[in-house]
């Protein structure tokens, strides 16, 4: 099974920094290792002394490096979306529009490198993803889509459904489809590419929850903001389910402050890079293994006890809301919020107690 490694930090450069310190080392250790970046800048460049483009190049033995360009990325999905139309409709409306007259709207390109991030992990061609992104809350936002985008589906489809319009039209519904669509019309069929698009966000959301598919870390340096923006983002990262291994402090003098700010975090101290001297960098990094096995989960539940403790560091009480509206149970975290996969034992029972202790929000069903 593929790793991804991601990584946040309110430094750019000592996320980039530490991004290509683990690629090197993982590639060093005899892994297949693709290091792959958000950042359309000179700043890759800069650190691997070679221009990167669009597509995996190789780099060293075992590693490989690519930029994900979120123009190219658009017209090569446009083409798909045109064939997946012409797939179901008898007279496609998107064949003359083309990739290369789209403009990237703001939040496209997450969605876009998400998909890309997928593609590349279920290529099978590496070992590990070693991603460098533009910044944290962008990460963030790119990771939470699955979830997010499933939630909107699965909700929408019910509301739909249950409408009295859909039912009014439903006598119409099969045979409009039959003589438009490319199918039999049957409601099977009518279903089948919400199926499929549930499916791949359902696999996307359970590969997040799974550190050892996807695992994060905070990174954080000499700016004395950069610790309290790293503790954030680390709340931030359960929000989305994102399991984070551990905290990278790069050039600092000291750890033990960041320690106890952390813990039970694992504090890894790295020196700052000089003079393209990668090894003691790559010496100082994290056991990734290890970090994956002991690190604490945003979710746990406990199906007899009829409780779900969800681990939220960098949040105060009074910054956490909860709300249940049916089967729907919605945490909000400063500014995001969480509806929680329940196991079935659980799902529609009403909750019956809620407090916020030691970090963890602890739900009783």
């Amino acid at each position: 099974m593929a790793q991804i490694l991601t990584f946040l930090g309110q430094s750019r450069t000592d996320c980039a920094v530490v991004t290509v310190a683990a690629a090197r080392q993982l590639a060093h250790g005899g892994k297949r290792v693709l290091w792959l970046t958000q950042d359309d800048g000179p700043l890759p460049s800069q650190l691997w002394g070679q221009a990167l483009t669009g597509q995996p190049q190789a780099i060293a033995t075992n590693l490989w490096g690519m930029q994900l360009r979120a123009t190219e990325l658009l017209e090569k999905n446009w083409d798909l979306v045109k064939a997946l139309e012409a797939q179901y409709l008898r007279s496609p409306l998107l064949k003359q529009v083309y990739g290369q007259e789209l403009v990237v709207l703001p939040g496209m390109d997450e969605a876009l490198a998400l998909n890309a991030v997928r593609e590349l992990y279920g290529s099978g061609q590496y070992d590990i993803i070693v991603l460098d992104g533009r910044d944290g809350r962008s990460l963030l936002r790119m990771w939470d889509l699955p979830n997010g985008l499933d939630w909107y589906i699965r909700r929408f489809q019910a509301v739909i459904q249950a409408s009295d319009l859909a039912r009014a039209l439903t006598p119409f519904i099969q045979p409009v489809a039959a003589a438009i669509l490319n199918i039999g019309g049957t409601q099977e069929e009518m279903e089948k590419p919400v199926g499929q698009a549930r499916s791949l966000l359902e696999a996307g959301r359970d590969a997040l929850h799974n550190p050892q598919q996807v695992l994060g870390f905070l990174v954080t340096g000499r700016d004395r903001f950069g610790a309290t923006t790293a503790h954030h983002l680390w709340g931030s990262a359960q929000q989305v389910g994102l399991t984070i291994g551990g905290v990278i402090a790069v050039g600092v003098e000291t750890v033990a402050p960041l320690e106890a700010q952390f813990a039970p975090l694992v504090v890894h101290y790295v020196p700052a890079l000089v003079d393209d001297q990668w090894e003691p960098l790559m010496a100082a990094l994290p056991n990734w293994d290890l970090a994956a096995q002991t690190s604490p989960r945003s979710v746990t539940v406990d199906e007899a006890a009829r409780q779900v403790k969800l681990f939220l560091p960098g949040f105060q009480k009074d910054q956490i809301t909860l709300t249940q509206y049916g089967p729907e149970v919605t945490i909000s975290a400063g500014d995001q919020r969480r509806n929680l996969d329940l196991p079935d034992s659980l799902r529609n029972r009403s909750i019956t107690g809620a407090k916020f202790q030691d970090h963890y929000l602890i739900l009783s069903f």
